[in-house]
């Protein structure tokens, strides 16, 4: 079985959201290589990906494959538009090939503009430009190579919300579906909160487990968390990570919590207190 999903399409499929939603229902960790682009860009005053030294995007894409090479996590995300074109030739990858028709694309980039004003992330003139710079990009980059693989699955977000989209891609990687019901508080990942997360902070901590299940979403559970007093996400590979075995309820535990990348947090480094 593959270890990682690559998700890869145009500007404005909906492709990162995506990304992001599976990890947030999953808890495994996702990367997302043209936000580094962006970054250096915005950095140096440019409007465009285009305008950043080729050298850095070749850093950028050595840096991709390097992660996905070597990262001992069971299961990673990841996404960018070229990166069909930067894992050609590589096995053991799970491909999705994201699309949305131009007229939606075109309202997420207006949208994502008006939201952000002056701190957008959206970089380019206008979704053309963009399109048009990706597409020189992507010849100076990788010349009339064409991307070699199939997809595993094509996906039209057009009309889809990214947590539906990843529900699909999840189920297809798995080769089961997912049971929508377990996704909740107490026995899935809830959605991205911000007053679920309030009062948590990164650091050392300690707390009682409320519920975990290696078997089904979110592979993982929560703990209670006695700083915060709120739950906090712990992961499957957390567990394994510590040589613990399965997390029973009414645990007592200590353990680093850290952000997850996605807008929430999540335990780590865990440590069982046999004696309260």
């Amino acid at each position: 079985m593959p270890k990682t999903i690559a998700i890869y399409g145009p500007s404005c499929s909906l492709k990162s959201d995506i990304a992001r939603e599976i990890s947030r229902l999953t808890g495994f960790k996702v990367r997302h290589p043209g936000e580094a682009i962006t970054t250096k860009a915005k950095t140096e005053g440019k409007d465009s990906g285009l305008a950043v030294d080729i050298g850095y995007h070749k850093e950028i894409d050595d840096s991709t494959r390097e992660w996905i090479n070597t990262s001992a996590d069971q299961t990673i995300i990841v996404e960018s538009t070229h990166l069909g074109l930067v894992l050609n030739g590589k096995s053991d990858i799970f491909r999705v090939h994201i699309n949305s028709n131009d007229d939606i694309r075109g309202k997420r980039w207006s949208k994502r503009k008006e939201e952000g004003g002056g701190r957008t992330r959206q970089i380019g003139e206008n979704l053309a430009a963009r399109d048009k710079d990706d597409a020189e990009l992507q010849q100076n980059l990788y010349g009339t190579t064409e991307v070699g693989e199939v997809a595993q699955i094509f996906i039209d977000s057009s009309e889809r919300s990214a947590e539906d989209c990843a529900f699909e891609i999840w189920s297809a990687f798995e080769g089961k579906p997912i049971d929508k019901d377990l996704i909740g508080s107490t026995s899935g990942k809830p959605a991205m909160d911000k007053k679920l997360t309030k009062g948590i902070r990164p650091g050392s901590s300690s707390g009682i487990v409320r519920v975990y299940s290696v078997n089904r979403n979110p592979f993982g559970g929560y703990i209670d968390d006695e700083t915060s007093g709120k739950p906090v996400y712990v992961h499957k590979s957390a567990v394994e990570s510590a040589g613990l075995p399965p997390l029973e309820k009414g645990q007592h535990l200590r353990y680093e919590i850290e952000e997850d990348g996605v807008g929430g947090f999540r335990a780590v480094d865990l440590e069982l207190v046999v004696d309260r």
